[in-house]
């Protein structure tokens, strides 16, 4: 059975977590083997309980159980839907089944499709909301906020005005299954390791919608939450502002200074080689770097990779030339860096090549269309020579200099 949590965290307002350990791979592509939350909330109240939002449908049964254990189901007058995808919204049909047909559903404009083309619920009562709209309901005012593309079009957040609480589905999620509940109960510098690999991961390809999405909720709406419920991970009561200013951070690509990311493939350990050159090179210049590697004994993970690029200061990517090409890790992973964490930085490129280069030329064309600067693509012949160690080692000096 699924470890669940039902526990109330404001005033007749409820907190039902499910912690999968079931799912290796988030949105089967993203190694996560930190585990993940779902987050779901009920709120009590005399006229009827509000629901906002569910867990995946691996769990529907525990997701009934968890409610019922809170309220009566027939109770639940209204759902309010933040996002459709399947982690957050797979219970809902099981749910409708137990529920009396006149019970309303909340949501941005576009979720009413999506309820038909995920489920064919085209039947239910929905009520599409614009931003800023307001739903009054036993004695709690309730204020909805579209904030769309973070990460899915139709994306908003609930502002509920007893208590000051934003509860904002994905935005300011996090993978891991805290052993607490908030962020004042636990090592948040731990989990926010956490958060931004769930952030680049999920969010990233939309980063530019961070920013932007947030600077709305403050400014426009003057939201400053005492409390901040997303649908994944931590709670944040002690300090909301935290992740709101990492997300903002992460949004913007802010490099932690001195970090220095390496992620190499060796087949033959060729790479191997010349990367170490690389390394030696750091930390003879005072840099510990990360390091991420793709050899026959040992593959790094992608989600992890792409974290740490992120918030790299520069970057050394080592590679060998395969059929002609890119080793085919190696390409995938720099699609995804483009794609999800493309930020100004520098990039050194370390290859190693058998009879002919290629490498080198193929990956200057996919950097072509990345924020990164190139400051030097070696491609050297087989064993490492002297002269090798020597460029290597230079590459790297030039690096640095770009850094500062």
């Amino acid at each position: 059975m699924a470890q669940t949590t039902v526990q109330e965290i404001h005033p007749d307002l409820y907190l039902l977590r499910v912690a999968d350990t079931r799912t290796a791979y988030f949105e089967a592509l993203w190694e996560i083997p930190e585990g993940i939350t779902y987050n779901a909330y009920l709120l009590k109240t005399p006229e009827g309980a509000v629901l906002f939002d569910g867990w995946k449908g691996t769990f529907q049964e525990e997701f009934l159980a968890a409610l019922a254990s809170v309220t009566p189901l027939e109770d639940i007058r209204h759902i309010v839907i933040h996002h459709m995808e399947p982690d957050h919204s797979g219970s809902l049909p099981a749910l409708l089944e137990k529920l009396p047909p006149d019970v309303t559903l909340w949501g941005h404009p576009f979720t009413k499709k999506l309820l038909d083309a995920l489920y064919g619920l085209g039947d239910v009562n929905f009520q599409a909301v614009k931003s800023g709209h307001s739903l009054t309901f036993g004695g709690h005012t309730l204020t909805f906020y579209h904030a769309p593309w973070l990460h899915w079009p139709e994306t908003m957040v609930t502002h509920l005005a007893e208590g000051n609480i934003l509860l904002t589905g994905d935005i300011f999620g996090g993978y891991g299954i805290p052993e607490g509940i908030f962020d004042d109960e636990v090592d948040t510098d731990a989990y926010l390791t956490a958060a931004r690999k769930y952030t680049i991961t999920v969010i990233g390809f939309y980063r530019d919608k961070i920013g932007k999405n947030l600077s709305t909720l403050q400014n426009k709406y003057n939201l400053q939450p005492a409390m901040i419920l997303p649908a994944h991970g931590l709670l944040w009561r002690q300090a909301p502002e935290r992740i709101v200013q990492a997300y903002l951070d992460w949004g913007a690509g802010k490099p932690k200074p001195g970090k220095v990311t390496v992620v190499y493939s060796s087949m033959y350990r060729y790479v191997e080689k010349a990367v170490g050159v690389a390394m030696d090179a750091l930390q003879q210049a005072g840099y510990t770097p990360v390091v991420h590697r793709m050899v026959d004994d040992e593959r790094a993970a992608l989600a992890d990779m792409l974290n740490d690029i992120a918030d790299s200061q520069a970057v050394i990517l080592g590679t060998e030339t395969y059929e002609s090409d890119v080793f085919p890790l190696t390409a995938f992973l720099l699609s995804e860096v483009i794609k999800k964490a493309n930020f100004p930085k520098p990039l050194l490129v370390v290859g190693i090549f058998g009879w002919a280069a290629a490498a080198g030329r193929q990956l200057s064309t996919l950097l072509e269309k990345s924020a990164f600067e190139p400051v030097n693509i070696l491609e050297l012949k087989g064993l490492l020579t002297p002269e090798g160690e020597a460029k290597i080692r230079a590459a790297v000096q030039d690096m640095l200099q770009h850094m500062r």
